[in-house]
C-alpha cells in the first residue's frame, strides 16, 4: 500500500464528528426541542417530497430490471473468481443490511398497520388485517432492495472494471460530474454520507439494545437499566471489533453464516407456532402485494389525506435511500468476480425472499395470536411498549424462554454483523486512494468500532435520565434529512451506469460479453 496515495479524508472526518457531536449534545440537553424541530423538517420532507421519493424508487426498480435483463447483466465485475461462496456472500449482504431491524419490525410493524391502515380502511377491520402483512412485504421487498443494487453495481463497475481508485459515495458521481472525487464537492458528499450513516447506526443501536435488554429481563430476570444497556453495547462492540480486525473472510463471513442459521431456526419455530395460518396468509399476502403493487408504488393518498403513505412508504423509501451508500460500498467490496446479473439476483431477489421469510413467519404468528385472542397485542403495545410485544410472542410458544434466548442470540448476532459491515464501510469511505485488493487499515477499523459505541451510549443514558426525553427521535429525523442529498447521488449513479455500460460494451453482443470481451471505451476516459 502506497502511503503517499492512501490517506485519510481528515476534513470530512472532522466536520462529520463536529456535526454529529452538536446533534448528540442538542438531543441530550434539549431532547424535546431538538426532536420537534428535526421531526418538523422530516414531516415536511415526507409530505412535500413524497412524489420525488416514490419516483426515485420506481427508477431504481426500472434500472435493476435493465441491469438483470439486458446483455449488460453478463458483465463480470473483475476477472477474478468470487472471493466468497454464494451462500456466504448472500448471508453477508442480508445480515449487514437488515440487522436487528428485521427482527424488531417483523414482530410489531403489522400492529401499526391494523390500527392505522391504508386506503381508508377502518382500524382493526378485516381489510386492515388482510393488508398488514402484504404492506410489510412491499416495504421490505423488491423496492427497498433495488435501491441497494442500483448504486452497488455502478460503484463496483467503476472499481473493478474501470480500475478507478476509491470505494466512496463521491466515486459514483464521477460519471456525471468529472473531478467530483476531489476538492470541496468530494468533502461535502463524504460529510453527508458519514453523518447519515453514523446517525442511522446510532438509531440501530438505540432500538436494538433495548429490545435485547427486554429479552434478557423476560428470560433470566435482569434489569432494563442503563448499566444493562452499557454492558450489551460493550459486548457488541468487542465482538464486532474483533471480527472487523480479523477481516471479512474470517470474521464477517463466518459471523454471517452463523447468524443466518440462528435466524432460520427462529423463523422455523415461529412458523410451527401457527403453520397453517402462516403459510396460508403468506401465500395470500404475496398475491395481494402483487395485485396492488402498482398502487402501493404510486400511493400518496392526496384525496383522503390519511397520511399513511407519508408516515410509512415515503418514510421507508427515504430511510433506505439514506442508508444506501453504506450498503453500496460494502456489497461492492465483497462482489468482485460476480456478474452484474448475479448481483441483482443476490441483492434484490435473495434479499427480498429473506425479508418475506421473517415477516411471513413472525408477523403472521403475531397476527394469528391477535385474531385468536391468545394475546392482546394492541393493549400490550399501549401499556408496555413494543419490546414487550416481542417478549410475549416468544414466551407464548412452547419452551418460550428458550425461544426468547434464541431471539436474543439472533438479534445480538444481527446487530454485530450490521456494525461489522458499517465499520468496514466507514473505514473505506475515510480512506483516499484505496485500490482494488487493498483494505483500510486495521487501526482505522478499530477506531470506527469504538466511535460507533459512543453516541448510542450517550443517547440511551439521556433517554433514561431525562424525564420525557426522546433523544433518538432527532437522529431518526436527521437520517431522513440527509436522504435528500443522497438521493441525488442515486440519480448520478444510474446515469453513470448507463453511460459506462453503453460506452464500454455497447458495441458487443451478449455472446461476446460472455466470452470475455474487453471494455471498448475511449482510453482517454478518466471517470
Amino acid at each position: 500500500m502506497d502511503a503517499k496515495k492512501i490517506r485519510l479524508d481528515v476534513t470530512a472526518l472532522a466536520v462529520s464528528f463536529v456535526l454529529l457531536s452538536i446533534l448528540v449534545v442538542a438531543s441530550i440537553v434539549a431532547p424535546a426541542a431538538t426532536t420537534d424541530t428535526l421531526n418538523g423538517i422530516r414531516v415536511w420532507i415526507c409530505s412535500a417530497l413524497g412524489f420525488y421519493f416514490l419516483l426515485i424508487i420506481i427508477l431504481c426498480l426500472a434500472m435493476v430490471i435493465w441491469f438483470g435483463a439486458s446483455k449488460y447483466g453478463c458483465i463480470r465485475l473483475g476477472k477474478e473468481k468470487p472471493a466468497y461462496s454464494t451462500y456466504g456472500w448472500a448471508a453477508m449482504i442480508f445480515c449487514a443490511s437488515m440487522g436487528t431491524s428485521i427482527l424488531y419490525w417483523s414482530a410489531i410493524e403489522w400492529v401499526y398497520y391494523i390500527q392505522w391502515p391504508p386506503f381508508g380502511y377502518e382500524a382493526l377491520s378485516s381489510e386492515a388485517l388482510e393488508i398488514a402483512v402484504p404492506y410489510s412485504f412491499f416495504h421490505w421487498g423488491f423496492p427497498a432492495w433495488s435501491v441497494y443494487a442500483a448504486g452497488t453495481i455502478p460503484l463496483a463497475y467503476r472499481y473493478y472494471v474501470r480500475k478507478k481508485e476509491g470505494l466512496t459515495l463521491q466515486a459514483v458521481c464521477s460519471g456525471v460530474i468529472p473531478g467530483s472525487t476531489e476538492g470541496l464537492l468530494s468533502r461535502v458528499i463524504n460529510i453527508v454520507f458519514i453523518v447519515g450513516i453514523l446517525g442511522g447506526l446510532t438509531i440501530t443501536y438505540g432500538t436494538g439494545i433495548p429490545m435485547l435488554a427486554n429479552n434478557l429481563a423476560n428470560s433470566i430476570g435482569t434489569s432494563e437499566t442503563f448499566m444493562a444497556y452499557a454492558l450489551l453495547i460493550g459486548l457488541t462492540t468487542l465482538t464486532f471489533a474483533t471480527s472487523t480486525y480479523i477481516g471479512i473472510e474470517k470474521g464477517m463471513q463466518n459471523l454471517s453464516r452463523m447468524t443466518t442459521w440462528f435466524s432460520l431456526a427462529l423463523c422455523l419455530i415461529f412458523l410451527m407456532g401457527s403453520p397453517l395460518f402462516s403459510l396460508s396468509n403468506t401465500f395470500q399476502s404475496l398475491g395481494i402485494m402483487a395485485d396492488k403493487f402498482a398502487i402501493m408504488l404510486t400511493y400518496l393518498d392526496p384525496i383522503r389525506g390519511g397520511g399513511f403513505p407519508q408516515d410509512w412508504t415515503v418514510f421507508y423509501w427515504a430511510w433506505w435511500v439514506g442508508l444506501a451508500p453504506w450498503m453500496w460500498i460494502f456489497i461492492a467490496k465483497i462482489s468482485k468476480g460476480r456478474t452484474v446479473r448475479s448481483v441483482v439476483g443476490g441483492v434484490v431477489v435473495a434479499g427480498s425472499i429473506g425479508s418475506f421469510l421473517f415477516f411471513g413467519t413472525i408477523s403472521n404468528y403475531g397476527l394469528h395470536a391477535h385474531i385468536s385472542g391468545a394475546i392482546d397485542i394492541v393493549q400490550t403495545m399501549s401499556d408496555h411498549g413494543v419490546s414487550q410485544i416481542i417478549s410475549e410472542l416468544s414466551l407464548s410458544l412452547p419452551l418460550g424462554r428458550a425461544v426468547l434466548a434464541l431471539w436474543f442470540i439472533s438479534g445480538f448476532l444481527l446487530l454485530v454483523t450490521t456494525m461489522d459491515s458499517a465499520t468496514y464501510t466507514l473505514a473505506e469511505a475515510s480512506t483516499i486512494g484505496l485500490k482494488v485488493g487493498e483494505d483500510p487499515s486495521r487501526n482505522l477499523r478499530l477506531f470506527w468500532a469504538v466511535m460507533l459505541a459512543v453516541a448510542p451510549l450517550c443517547l440511551l443514558y439521556a433517554g433514561q435520565s431525562i424525564p420525557g426525553g426522546t433523544p433518538l427521535g432527532g437522529l431518526q429525523a436527521m437520517l431522513i434529512i440527509t436522504a435528500v442529498p443522497v438521493s441525488v447521488t442515486i440519480l448520478f449513479a444510474m446515469v453513470a451506469a448507463y453511460r459506462w455500460f453503453t460506452e464500454d460494451f455497447g458495441r458487443y453482443t451478449k455472446e461476446e460479453i460472455l466470452a470475455g470481451a474487453e471494455p471498448a471505451r475511449d482510453r482517454k476516459s478518466v471517470v
